[in-house]
């Protein structure tokens, strides 16, 4: 939230701002790119990025990154780039001369008809969203991971078919790079790396539950123990990333040999990002997250956590055909099942490898690492038209 020294500067920036709208209407600031993701600097936002740096886009546009958490702006690096607190009068200034808005996060509303609205989206997903996730009318496009999908993800997201494009998604890349020293970085010398990503539980920012536990199986000190026993004979690491929204407080004091704990500032503080990480692993552990269909395209063995399945599937719900899409993963209900998984792993035992290669190419545009490049050729015809 804004300290009372930003909203005093905040309030001496819109003076400034409301004037400099009046003396520069076209040119130099009319050519800004504004980008949004959570966590900030991330996801698909920020892979569409990088590939406009890549391109030296950052000197012929101004581009501007709405912010959300005071700390990262300490930490962002500058390649002519605004990174701004979303509520800065400087950063509604450029939300509103800007010639795109490209997020997949919040909604960035259009400000005129000439403004380009490009939602990236979160993934494609098992999940029901369609009672509280919606897509307005007024953006422009969707981006889908695959033509295959994008009917299912303008259902979920009851938006227009007709504006959702599955060119893949540009966080893609990263998974089949595999260029993150994810060993040196864990300060490990296990044979093998398991990353296990839930998808949320126990909401942290609006406070609602919607399964008892946020961890599955991993009911107490004792449960993780008997994980943490198997993963060390498989002299494998299991990596366990929360969710961004999830509840961890009973979590963070487990202090385990070959389990460990990260959050998104483990990425920050690394320079990477997440699907950097993620890509150079030898295994994922999750359940109903539409990281599922991503790392298909790393090719290696995947479980899905299913033991609270009959409760999600109340709230927030699946979608209709969740089980044919769920085919390429083991479904794991007991702790002794997750165990055996991690055993397998260290013996390099892939039971379902065909299945999830069939699900790879229904839900990937590719299995190349060239999605940034499609999504931003697609951005800059749009706006260069």
């Amino acid at each position: 939230m804004p300290t009372l020294m930003d909203r005093i500067r905040n309030k001496l920036y819109n003076i400034y701002w409301n004037v400099r709208t009046d003396l520069h209407k076209k040119e130099k600031l009319k050519n800004v790119i504004v980008f949004e993701s959570k966590p900030d600097l991330s996801d698909n936002t920020r892979a569409v990025y990088d590939e406009m740096i890549r391109r030296g886009l950052n000197q012929k546009y101004q581009l501007v990154w709405l912010l959300f958490e005071s700390d990262v702006r300490q930490k962002a690096y500058d390649r002519n780039t605004y990174f701004l607190p979303s509520w800065d009068a400087r950063a509604k200034y450029f939300e509103k001369v800007a010639k795109a808005k490209i997020f997949c996060n919040a909604f960035l509303k259009k400000e005129t008809k000439e403004q380009v609205s490009i939602y990236l989206s979160h993934g494609t997903g098992i999940k029901d969203v369609r009672h509280s996730y919606r897509l307005p009318d007024w953006v422009d496009y969707c981006i889908a991971a695959a033509p295959g999908v994008e009917e299912a993800l303008a259902e979920g997201l009851c938006f227009e078919r007709a504006k959702t494009l599955g060119l893949g998604y540009p966080r893609n890349d990263a998974l089949l790079k595999k260029q993150c020293p994810v060993k040196a970085l864990l300060g490990t010398d296990c044979s093998k790396i398991v990353v296990w990503y839930p998808t949320f539980r126990q909401h942290a920012c609006v406070k609602y539950t919607t399964i008892r536990n946020p961890i599955p199986l991993l009911d107490d000190l004792q449960c993780a123990q008997k994980l943490n026993d198997a993963a060390v004979q498989a002299d494998t690491l299991i990596v366990i990333k929360p969710h961004f929204a999830q509840d961890t407080q009973y979590i963070k004091e487990m202090n385990l040999s070959n389990i460990r704990f990260i959050d998104d500032s483990f990425f920050a503080q690394n320079n990477i990002r997440s699907y950097d990480f993620v890509g150079v692993s030898d295994g994922l552990i999750t359940d109903y997250s539409s990281i599922y269909f991503d790392y298909t395209l790393c090719d290696k063995p995947i479980a899905a956590i299913w033991s609270d399945i009959e409760e999600y599937k109340k709230k927030p719900g699946l979608t209709a055909n969740y089980e044919t899409l769920c085919k390429g993963m083991e479904k794991i209900y007991t702790l002794d099942e997750l165990t055996a998984f991690i055993r397998r792993i260290g013996d390099g035992v892939d039971l379902l490898q065909k299945e999830r290669r069939e699900i790879r190419d229904y839900a990937n545009y590719s299995v190349e690492p060239t999605n940034a490049d499609r999504v931003v050729d697609f951005i800059m015809k749009l706006i260069e038209k």
